[in-house]
């Protein structure tokens, strides 16, 4: 038996209106993402243990495109027999417009041999929309589903939503949308690309900056910066050439180099890591040390007496600091 859905935003569901309550409840959920639900536990769907090809769905509250929704006891659904394979169906929460009074309910769409959402889900806001709750795999001569992958988002205070599986990117896609899977920990935003093309891009993916050059100095690599906790974790993957004149790099102090860092990545105390390079051309190699100043200048010295830094000699820099 199917269960009771207590659902406000319909416009004939005069036996329900939006009461001062019910506009409270729904305010935090409406506009914040197209489906949501509102606890971890809330529409959460399970086998159901002891019943052929049987899923329950618990009780609890969503919401989607405008309308919110809340059930207060489990409602139970039987797959269809498979004769051989397996096959994918989905769980959704169908909200239909269409009636005198509008109406919500939960459903199944029969699916095929891959996790994908099956063509058969309605996608019709103010007409029929089924919100996706789970993809259930049924396999031939199993009496218990074999898998269940969870598709529900939930989505808070300050904007953005949270996903159990990276599926949810393939029907929550508009651009802006952002999405944070919790089963791979990455932070997805939905961005407009090259041509004016939407596409996902995940916003730990590092940021690369370009290193500042100097009259007498050619640089190649890369410099890049990704969120490390509350600060930034900087990587220098630089080869740094001389194409000015020779000059003399001393043992005793740090030798000035080039402003390499860029201003957004410099830190306020010096970066003195001390990794080792090899200057490499002229008549000998040598091997010094590096680091960087809190202005953003790369320094090096000698660790092996005096030497004649030529044009055309060059090193290459491996450093990670965090600023």
């Amino acid at each position: 038996m199917a269960v009771t859905f207590i659902s406000n935003g319909y416009d004939t569901t005069s036996t329900n209106p939006y009461t001062e309550g019910a506009w409270a409840d729904a305010h935090p959920a409406i506009g914040l993402a197209r489906y949501q639900v509102r606890s971890p536990l809330h529409w959460k769907v399970s086998a159901v243990a002891g019943l052929d090809r049987t899923v329950s769905i618990n009780a609890g509250q969503g919401a989607g495109h405008g309308i919110t929704d809340k059930t207060v006891e489990n409602e139970t659904i039987q797959l269809d027999v498979i004769s051989s394979g397996s096959r994918w169906d989905l769980i959704v929460c169908r909200r239909d417009w269409t009636p005198t009074a509008g109406a919500s309910k939960f459903m199944k769409i029969n699916g095929g041999s891959t996790a994908v959402i099956p063509g058969g889900r309605q996608v019709g806001p103010g007409n029929i929309d089924d919100q996706p709750l789970a993809l259930v795999q049924v396999t031939a001569g199993q009496t218990q589903p074999t898998a269940i992958i969870d598709l529900r988002t939930w989505a808070g205070d300050g904007g953005g939503l949270i996903a159990n599986d990276d599926l949810v990117r393939s029907f929550l896609n508009s651009t802006g949308t952002r999405i944070f899977v919790a089963s791979t920990g990455i932070d997805w935003v939905r961005k407009v690309g090259a041509n004016d093309t939407p596409e996902w891009q995940p916003l730990h993916e590092p940021t690369f900056h370009t290193p500042v050059t100097a009259t007498g100095w050619s640089v190649t690599g890369d410099i890049a910066s990704e969120p490390a906790g509350s600060k930034r974790k900087v990587t220098v993957d630089v080869t740094v050439k001389r194409t000015g004149v020779a000059f003399s790099l001393g043992s005793e102090e740090w030798e000035y180099i080039i402003p390499l860092i860029p201003v957004a990545l410099r830190s306020t105390v010096p970066q003195v890591k001390y990794p080792p390079i090899l200057i490499t051309g002229g008549s000998n190699h040598i091997l010094a040390a590096a680091s960087v100043n809190a202005n953003g200048a790369v320094t090096v010295r000698s660790t092996s007496g005096s030497y004649l830094f030529t044009t055309n000699a060059l090193f290459t820099l491996n450093l990670t600091y965090f600023i």
